[in-house]
């Protein structure tokens, strides 16, 4: 096996590790919040560049709801928290539960985006605690954004507003389900340019 190709494994095995300490922190601080036992499957943890992120939501049309969050400290960017429209409706109702009988629909729009605003937290929390625990760096987060739009429109915002950012995207997805539901979290580490070459080395130690 060549040098490259042992980098390369090696890379492998410290992302799957990576999305394997953070989704076990996001399950656990969900369960605490739900009153029940939530478990998790973690499909993929992968570099992409950033034009590939409409692609894995399934094309730029696609309707999503998009929590954004800024990150300083040690590294500066962002992560894009993602749910597809089914997937943020039942993860609204798993966490609303009854409590949703006899709101009118304003009210369950405005309890529905705090739920999903609260939920972003700690979903995306316990992923910074595992980067910063495996790379070493400190990691802060600002208060979450909560956008509901076209995929391809959130992109082209972020792009317009940030352009800075680097190419190279930190992909983790993450299936959440208890007995009765699941949902899926795709989560976009997106770091600018200086940053991008700190999270490259630090990955490749």
């Amino acid at each position: 096996m060549s040098k490259a190709q042992i980098m390369s494994a090696t890379r492998l095995d410290f992302f799957r590790e990576l999305e394997s300490v953070g989704a076990g922190h996001a399950a656990t601080a969900l369960s605490e919040m739900l009153f029940r036992p939530i478990s998790v499957k973690v499909p993929q943890a992968r570099f992409c560049s950033y034009d590939e992120i409409c692609q894995i939501l399934d094309g730029p049309e696609t309707i999503v709801a998009g929590l954004l969050v800024g990150i300083s400290a040690d590294i500066d960017g962002f992560i894009l928290l993602v749910l597809g429209e089914d997937d943020a409706t039942t993860l609204v109702r798993s966490v609303t539960g009854d409590l949703a009988d006899g709101m009118s629909e304003e009210e369950l729009e405005e309890f529905g985006t705090s739920a999903l605003k609260e939920v972003a937290n700690i979903l995306i929390g316990s992923y910074i605690t595992a980067i910063s625990e495996m790379t070493g760096l400190k990691i802060e987060a600002s208060v979450p954004e909560l956008v509901f739009d076209m995929a391809g429109a959130i992109l082209n915002l972020l792009a317009v507003a940030y352009g800075d950012l680097g190419d190279s995207v930190l992909f983790m997805e993450t299936e959440f389900s208890d007995r009765e539901s699941s949902f899926f979290g795709h989560f976009f580490l997106i770091p600018d340019i200086e940053s991008c070459k700190v999270l490259t080395n630090r990955f490749a130690v």
